[in-house]
């Protein structure tokens, strides 16, 4: 599981791991051709909210998720962030996989009510796959719950909605009976 790609992981062994990335941070797309030559699949995990209009001016400094995410969160900055076009490049690229992250990367603690969280679950889900349908024409099989929290009811709810695989901590399979 790689947040910031740093230049000096591409001196591991990066080929003998299916590599996945969170948050679709503007320094994945950055190395791009340096990933795109290692022979591995490589799953991006996007969420639909957090994603840098065209326009946006991306800050290609390694910036940690955590302060990406603090940036985005408090003043709405997603220079830190790809855009749609950054994706669909990656989307159309040989081994490589599109997933979701949910749409607004939610963090729900322990003690939410089970009717906020199935209200948020389903506001989230619908968001996320109307945005993969009208940016990419098509919704990932992948999730990966945003902050390693997996829930099985939001992994229902998701799977309700064609998506099949789940991935939550050290990116083992989530599967629940």
């Amino acid at each position: 599981m790689i947040h910031e790609m740093k230049e000096e992981f591409l001196k591991l062994p990066l080929q003998n791991y299916i590599l996945t990335f969170d948050d679709g941070l503007y320094t994945q797309y950055k190395f791009r051709n340096e990933l795109l030559k290692i022979n591995t699949p490589k799953i991006f995990f996007i969420s639909t909210n957090i994603v840098a209009l065209e326009d946006t001016q991306q800050n290609s400094d390694c910036v940690s998720c955590t302060d990406a995410h603090d940036r985005f969160f408090s003043v709405g900055d997603v220079s830190n962030y790809m855009n749609w076009e950054q994706i669909r490049s990656l989307y159309n690229s040989p081994q490589c996989f599109i997933g979701g992250h949910g749409h607004n990367h939610l963090q729900l603690r322990k003690n939410t009510l089970m009717v906020e969280k199935i209200r948020m679950y389903l506001s989230d889900t619908v968001n996320m796959i109307n945005t993969f349908e009208l940016q990419l024409g098509s919704v990932p099989d992948r999730f990966c719950f945003p902050y390693n929290y997996a829930d099985e009811l939001y992994m229902r709810i998701l799977q309700g909605n064609g998506i099949s695989k789940f991935y939550s901590k050290k990116r083992i399979p989530v599967e629940w009976l």
